[in-house]
């Protein structure tokens, strides 16, 4: 009889073990997934052109442009940086919606979404009116995104950007077993913290 129970939980605990490698490996493939993402990403985000463009459409567009002339009525060198732009944070949008980057990636770059889209907005809206019945959705996800940058709680934030590479982990793997613990995020006013 006390074998029984013995073999029983023998068995409860190889069953909890199989379940919990089963769903650290399904973690880990996910990342596994992500990082040749993330790395096409950063080689882009690394080139001083990359900034350069980002630094025309967020400082100069607006200033030497009309936006009545949506972006298809841009001369070709202005239109050319505004897409570059414009689609490399339109990719990172359905990355995010096809779960392959998380929301760390919106807190990580919220500023600039936010920047890009209120300076190129009114230039999209253009070219949409221009478009008709295809425009609507034109760059709908770089603007949904931007929205989401901009309401995306400022402790949420700070919580996402905050937290140490173990804290993560740890907080992840605490997700996935569906038991989330409270992972304290020091704040600037605690003690001991810069």
């Amino acid at each position: 009889m006390v074998l029984n129970f013995v073999a029983t939980g023998l068995s409860v605990v190889a069953l909890f073990v199989a379940v919990y490698t089963a769903i650290s490996q399904a973690v880990l493939l996910r990342r596994g997934n992500q990082l040749p993402a993330y790395v096409d990403l950063l080689a882009d985000f690394r080139s001083m052109e990359f900034h350069d463009r980002y630094r025309f459409v967020t400082q100069r567009l607006s200033v030497e442009y009309d936006p009545v002339l949506g972006l298809s009525g841009l001369p070709d060198e202005a239109r050319r940086q505004v897409y570059d732009i414009v689609y490399y944070y339109q990719n990172i949008a359905v990355l995010r919606l096809a779960g392959i980057v998380d929301d760390e990636m919106v807190a990580l770059l919220r500023g600039r979404v936010i920047r890009v889209w209120e300076h190129v907005a009114p230039f999209v809206e253009r070219e949409r009116e221009l478009m008709g019945a295809n425009g609507p959705y034109m760059l709908r996800n770089l603007e949904d995104f931007a929205r989401d940058a901009q309401h995306m709680p400022h402790d949420v934030i700070d919580h996402l950007l905050h937290l140490n590479r173990v804290q993560r982990s740890g907080w992840r793997r605490g997700v996935v077993l569906g038991r989330l613990t409270a992972v304290r995020v020091p704040r600037r006013s605690d003690p001991g913290t810069r």
